[in-house]
């Protein structure tokens, strides 16, 4: 979502907390550093229930992983103007906003998805932020953490006392609910989000509200243990902007079904070479999914034969359909060498 944002000042601790994000992302292709032996936070228990996505990334799983950042480095190496190894970039990182993403252990997003389209897709944009937090681990410790953002900004955060935890914010001059804020939660766990969302974190950790529960936290429950799984519920506002149909060739295929796409589900595990990705999408009945598996199936076959590409042919041959009642599951499993070979491929058909 763009914002219409005329304070530099916020612009600049807006973009500095967001990048600790990012690099918490980018962490997970092999940081070296040891992992952190700070209590696990309790996850989801501490998620508010407003939420309807969660996404976790087992940051400290994967740490070391060797394949992986030479398939960071071989993927960005296509792009000369970006730093050519992942310590290069997460250097640069640090550089631009004093944090070092390589204490991230864990991190934890969430939001309510169902709002963000919604203001995505109003004419009217309040210049606030839109509920999400992160909760994140690591070796982290408060007074260095604030400095080294207070340092790079050249100004101190705002700080207020939200049951008995320091709130640091930069004040959102349009509505002080949806500025960026953070609070540590204990050494080295601290939540970072609009300030409406990191409240009510607080207010979870101590008893004040109820945590996630529901069909969200059902679905995230049951994926087993992954490099990164998510669960989220698909909008309506976005279902909606399906068409009811599409031309192929001389017929109109009904798209209608498509519609009736709930909520999904995400995991990617890998282990030695082979990393394995598996998308679920749940619909509102059996007909329906039924049906979308049918258009699925044409989407790949019919891109077979619509990208020229032999490399996306034999991508798209990799990938394995299933349905089961009102779910379909969509896996797919590579080599870091057909990964990158893909993705130059894309990239080529892209240009």
């Amino acid at each position: 979502m763009k914002q219409d944002i005329k304070h530099g000042s916020y612009r600049k601790l807006l973009f500095g907390l967001t990048a600790i994000l990012i690099g918490g992302m980018i962490a997970i292709v092999g940081c070296h550093a040891t992992p952190t032996n700070t209590p696990s936070i309790q996850i989801p228990l501490a998620i508010p229930q407003r939420a309807d996505f969660l996404a976790k990334v087992g940051v400290a799983e994967i740490m070391g992983n060797e394949a992986l950042v030479e398939l960071y480095e071989e993927i960005i190496a296509q792009n000369m103007t970006l730093p050519q190894t992942l310590d290069a970039a997460l250097d640069t990182l640090e550089h631009t906003t004093g944090i070092d993403p390589k204490a991230f252990t864990t991190i934890i997003a969430f939001a309510d998805v169902t709002a963000l389209f919604e203001i995505m897709e109003s004419a009217q944009n309040s210049g606030g932020l839109p509920y999400f937090g992160a909760l994140i681990e690591g070796k982290l410790d408060e007074s260095t953490f604030i400095r080294s953002i207070e340092s790079k900004l050249g100004q101190e955060l705002t700080t207020s006392s939200y049951q008995n935890y320091t709130v640091y914010a930069f004040a959102n001059p349009h509505n002080q609910n949806q500025a960026l804020s953070m609070t540590f939660l204990a050494d080295g766990q601290i939540v970072i989000g609009a300030t409406l969302a990191v409240k009510d974190v607080i207010d979870v950790t101590v008893g004040l509200q109820e945590p996630i529960s529901g069909t969200v936290y059902d679905l995230y429950s049951q994926l087993d243990d992954a490099l990164v799984k998510l669960a989220s519920v698909v909008p309506e506002s976005l279902t909606n902007q399906i068409p009811e149909e599409m031309p192929i060739g001389p017929i109109n295929v009904n798209l209608l079904s498509l519609r009736d796409i709930r909520y999904t589900t995400f995991t990617l595990n890998g282990n030695a070479n082979i990393f394995n990705a598996d998308a679920h999408l749940e619909f509102t009945s059996s007909d329906s999914a039924k049906t979308s598996a049918q258009l699925l199936r044409l989407a790949i076959t019919a891109g077979k034969y619509v990208i020229s590409d032999p490399n996306i042919e034999e991508l798209l041959s990799k990938v394995h359909l299933s349905r089961s009642g009102s779910s379909i599951s969509l896996a797919l499993a590579l080599t870091t060498s057909e990964i990158e070979r893909f993705t130059s491929a894309i990239f080529r058909e892209a240009v």
